[in-house]
């Protein structure tokens, strides 16, 4: 008896591990910790402290998660009809209540977590909310597609110097940094999935503007993001700009090289995050400390 009670205990913790995982895997855990590290490096480089520091990349992250998972669950019906096995609500591996759900709960608590940096930095959150979830709700499928990107990335900066026990704004030229990789991440994140795009019905600006153009952008948002912040810099140091900057154009352009290919690879995206990771670190250590 106690053998059977052992492996029924086993199965179950089984069947929750395995539902965790298809969870966290709608999440879109790539982006989503890519964009709550480089939250988290900018705010190491404007020097909050260490606590704060913890809070901008939790709030960050629960608000990725709100929104990969918000996207899983509104495109369930048209992924299953594109027969997108990557994706567990699609293929029938978790249920869309759970996921719908868990994409509320995620965003509820980026909120409170948010609340503990500030009701300035309340405010922000909400607006990084509502550009992803607009992306999602209808956005993504117009000539309008890259603005929650855009918007969305360009944000981010702003919620973090506000999280300072001083709130700032940060440079506007850090805003722009942040927002050229916005653009740059959705033509990258887009293009893999043109041809699925277009046999479901969506038209988003990637796909309006074609394959060459979408390649070009990739290229130029990106490069033109580093060399921003490279050049704008006081504090960087000329060898890690050199350094930074070659490294986002080797990146950035083979990304769009690839992207040029008849069916895009999806590894563009996972190059594009690993530039936008290169311009984190420009920005973590181009800015210097600015709560003082």
């Amino acid at each position: 008896m106690g053998l059977w009670f052992g492996c029924q205990s086993l199965g179950s913790l089984i069947m929750v591990a395995n539902r965790l995982s298809f969870l966290l895997k709608s999440t879109h855990p790539m982006p989503s910790f890519a964009v709550a590290l480089f939250a988290t490096l900018f705010a190491v480089g404007i020097g909050l402290e260490a606590q704060r520091v913890a809070l901008v990349g939790l709030a960050v992250l629960l608000q990725q998660f709100s929104v990969g998972l918000s996207n899983d669950w509104l495109d369930h019906k048209r992924d299953r009809a594109a027969g997108r096995t990557d994706k567990p609500v699609a293929r029938g591996s978790l249920g869309v209540s759970l996921v719908r759900n868990s994409s509320f709960a995620s965003g509820v608590l980026a909120l409170v977590v948010s609340v503990l940096l500030g009701w300035e930095s309340v405010g922000w959150m909400v607006l990084m909310l509502i550009a992803g979830w607009g992306y999602n709700l209808g956005l993504k499928a117009t000539v309008f597609s890259v603005l929650p990107y855009m918007v969305g990335f360009g944000i981010l900066p702003v919620f973090v110097t506000l999280s300072l026990e001083q709130s700032r704004v940060p440079p506007a030229w850090v805003v722009v940094v942040a927002a050229l990789l916005g653009v740059s991440a959705h033509f990258a994140n887009t293009l893999p999935d043109l041809l699925q795009d277009r046999a479901t019905g969506v038209r988003a600006l990637p796909h309006i503007v074609g394959q060459r153009v979408s390649a070009l952008v990739i290229a130029a948002t990106a490069i033109l993001a580093s060399s921003i912040a490279v050049f704008q810099s006081d504090t960087l140091a000329i060898f890690i700009g050199t350094v930074g900057l070659l490294a986002t154009v080797l990146l950035a352009g083979t990304a769009s090289w690839l992207s040029l290919r008849p069916t895009p690879p999806r590894v563009i995206f996972p190059l594009l995050v690993l530039a936008s990771l290169v311009n984190a670190i420009l920005l973590m250590l181009g800015v210097g400390p600015i709560g003082v």
